[in-house]
């Protein structure tokens, strides 16, 4: 399924964009004088956009006590740290 092997990249570039488009939110904002909210929206543009780049390339199994990290299924045994 295209969407299950892309979803990664998909995300990515969806953060990004979204996080450039608040960027209308700033334009605005500063247009009011609303200094405050422009700054306010610049952290979480900054924060969104380095999240997209921050995102494991890893395969991640969420667990109650213990998550476990590999590179794929196929990789269970090596979990890395």
């Amino acid at each position: 399924m295209f969407l299950k092997r892309h979803f990664l990249n998909i995300l990515r570039w969806g953060l990004r964009l979204h996080g450039t488009s608040h960027l209308i939110e700033v334009v605005s904002a500063v247009s009011e004088g609303a200094y405050v909210t422009a700054t306010i929206a610049l952290i979480f543009i900054t924060i969104e956009i380095l999240a997209s780049f921050f995102i494991p390339n890893e395969h991640i199994h969420f667990r109650p006590l213990k998550t476990e990290v590999h590179t794929g299924c196929d990789d269970k045994d090596s979990p890395k740290e």
